[in-house]
């Protein structure tokens, strides 16, 4: 079996809470196809993750990004710590949608 990805060498955490386990990861089309204890030779790709962890992306349910995310629209902060999703307008705000009128509000908080 062919992949595009082999993740190999990293301590897997699959977010169930279970301990770190050391598995191959193989990646095809973009999504997780195989987890195996046996090495995965054959990728496109190899990663090398030795000494590092491997997980899903992380889901930030409350996020105060609401304004920064319009003019940090690319987040290198949020994804630098594994985020791949932020919830935001949890604190009855929202800079969306903005108008004119509240525009220099805005800009102050």
């Amino acid at each position: 079996m062919s992949f595009d990805i082999v993740i190999k060498n990293g301590r897997i955490l699959d977010g169930t809470e279970n301990p770190w386990s050391k598995l191959d990861v193989g990646v095809r089309e973009g999504k997780i196809a195989k987890l195996s204890p046996v090495p995965l030779k054959e990728a496109e790709r190899v990663i090398d993750a030795k000494g590092l962890l491997v997980c899903p992306g992380l889901i930030n349910i409350h996020s105060h990004s609401d304004s920064t995310i319009l003019s940090h629209n690319n987040a290198e902060n949020c994804l630098a710590m594994g985020l791949v999703t932020e919830l935001t307008g949890q604190c009855g705000s929202s800079v969306a949608p903005i108008t004119e009128s509240h525009r220099e509000g805005i800009a102050e908080s």
